[in-house]
């Protein structure tokens, strides 16, 4: 399925993330009967957005003569589709009504949900064809902002009638916390450490001055309104430098920052990438003031720095490594890196995290051997003093590097591997951009329907994500035509102002302490992804902003527990 919009200006006041009038819920354009300002196609079909919904912009959107009656609205075609329909006034419980049929294919499924403000789940279900279907959110507290949503859950559904009533609640609802109550939430950063020269492995094939950030300095304005290239209000500092990390590490826990997760490369004939870590941060003065981790970044590492359309995938580095070397990796960061006094621990177990999956079950050749491979790294950290391992598993829904593949089931794959929680690393793992500049809060939200499935999909916990842009123009050849033909050229994210990356981590809070006995650990992507523009560290254009609206959603942080 696709969870997907395309908009808007207007998002923040129709999603309720802004103030609206309290009172009676009411849906516009339930029955779908007002075309306005849709295009009439083929076949009586209409084609954009229906008035009153946010969705995707479908090409078959109502069609005028299905239905019973018609017209019947084809939520298959319009992504995560929704209505903001009002804020309640008191305490109840709300119903939202809606008929189900299947006029175009059968076998039809609809999921239908109501959501706070923060896109949280208040109830859902799935439903088949039947008039007057029946969703009941319960004891839903006053001044709650109630969002309807629907999508796609199999075959063409289609939708008509919709309509929310709100009675009195059937028990008494328990308080909502308060936003500051329970334990702090722990921010951690990704960290991508390509800016700096002298990496063996970059010498060897781009020579002995290169880093990332000549293609941060390279890069162009690809389409009207795009931004290139961005520049670095600190100079394109050397990360290796000690002095350098000091700045960054000062930055981050100056700004309530609390750990960095570094992208750590490891292969069979050994690191990569690690110098900002071993020369930069283990080295640097000030590093007992942030936590470090890492999440293996155990991909294959491919030649497209920068990627000229037409250039075979060139594999530089696979990702794969064997069960001894696997051992060896293991003993390696145990001895070096989790016995450090600032490594990142999650109730006094070291954190690590795998970003691919299906790479890390090559490794082994079966569930049952790579499960037997990471009991045994459990117990080679248990025998290093510590309580256990924290092992954490990044999920995708959508891959983005040439190579990637999504596992058929992560969830059982998760489970049966023995994770102890799961994450994400940026958000369009999870949300298409169906345009060049695809709206911030498009992504985010397409995200956050995600965040719900994850709730349920996963025995673990899962840590959300908080992604701050994405454009990997930079890593294109900049004399090619750029289009979304395939990572690096795709399409970005636009909008993504300091206001907005504000909002979307107030909202990641929000949810977060809504669970009293929920996790409180959040990501964010990424400290320092210029070539992906997603990009903690300030620049010439916004300055400090973005670190700023850290800080000001979770206050200066202490060391990370």
């Amino acid at each position: 399925m696709k969870y997907l919009i395309i908009l808007s200006a207007s998002l923040s006041v129709l999603c309720g993330h802004s103030s609206a009038a309290q009172g009676p819920l009411r849906v516009v354009n339930g029955d779908f009967s007002d075309l306005a300002g849709m295009t009439q196609g083929q076949d009586a079909w209409y084609a954009g957005l229906p008035k009153g919904w946010l969705g995707s912009s479908g090409t078959y959107a109502v069609h005028a003569k299905r239905g019973a009656p018609p017209p019947a609205c084809n939520v298959s075609n319009l992504g995560f589709f929704r209505q903001n329909v009002g804020v309640l006034d008191k305490t109840s419980d709300v119903t939202l009504t809606f008929d189900v049929s299947e006029p175009w294919k059968p076998d039809a499924l609809l999921n239908a949900s109501i959501l706070d403000g923060n896109l949280a789940e208040l109830a859902a279900g799935d439903f088949r064809v039947g008039a007057k279907q029946k969703l009941v959110a319960r004891n839903v507290p006053a001044g709650a902002t109630i969002i309807i949503a629907f999508q796609a859950a199999k075959s063409t559904p289609g939708l008509d009638n919709v309509s929310v009533a709100v009675t009195a609640a059937t028990s008494a609802s328990p308080a909502a916390p308060p936003a500051e109550s329970g334990p702090r939430i722990t921010v951690a950063s990704y960290y991508f450490g390509n800016y700096h020269p002298g990496d063996p492995r970059n010498v060897k094939s781009k020579g002995k001055d290169w880093s990332e950030w000549e293609l941060v300095k390279a890069a162009k304005p690809r389409f009207p309104g795009h931004h290139q290239p961005n520049v670095p209000l600190w100079g394109y500092a050397d990360e290796s430098d000690p002095k350098a990390m000091e700045q960054k590490i000062a930055a981050a826990a100056d700004h309530a920052v609390d750990a960095f997760i570094f992208d750590w490369y490891c292969y069979n004939d050994g690191p990569f990438l690690d110098r900002p870590i071993d020369l930069g941060f283990l080295k640097a003065t000030n590093n007992n003031r942030l936590k470090f981790a890492f999440m293996w970044a155990n991909h294959d590492w491919l030649e497209l720095h920068p990627y000229k359309k037409g250039a075979p995938r060139t594999v530089l580095y696979p990702g794969k490594v064997t069960p001894a070397n696997f051992e060896k990796i293991c003993d390696h960061v145990i001895n070096d890196y989790f016995k450090h006094p600032s490594y990142w621990k999650v109730d006094g177990k070291p954190y690590f995290s795998f970003y691919d999956l299906t790479r890390l079950l090559e490794n082994f050749g079966s569930v049952e051997a790579t499960r037997a491979g990471l009991d045994k790294f459990r117990a080679k950290v248990k025998a290093a003093g510590f309580p256990g391992l924290h092992l954490n598993a990044v999920a995708w829904g959508r891959p983005i590097l040439p190579n990637e593949k999504v596992p058929v089931d992560s969830a059982k794959l998760v489970r049966d591997l023995g994770f102890d929680s799961v994450t994400s690393y940026v958000w369009i793992h999870h949300a298409q951009m169906p345009q060049q500049a695809t709206d911030y809060n498009v992504v985010r939200d397409a995200y956050f329907a995600y965040w719900n499935r994850a709730l349920k999909m996963f025995d673990v916990p899962y840590y959300p994500n908080v992604s701050m842009g994405w454009d990997p123009s930079p890593r294109c050849d900049q004399s090619d035509k750029f289009d979304a033909s395939g990572y690096p050229f795709t399409n970005t994210i636009a909008g993504n102002t300091p206001e907005r990356f504000k909002e979307a981590l107030a909202m990641t809070k929000r949810r977060l302490m809504s669970k009293p006995d929920g996790p409180r650990i959040l990501n964010i992507n990424c400290w320092n992804e210029w070539t992906e523009g997603s990009y903690l560290e300030p620049d010439q254009r916004n300055g400090m902003k973005y670190l700023e609206a850290v800080r000001e959603v979770f206050g200066v942080a202490s060391t990370a527990k």
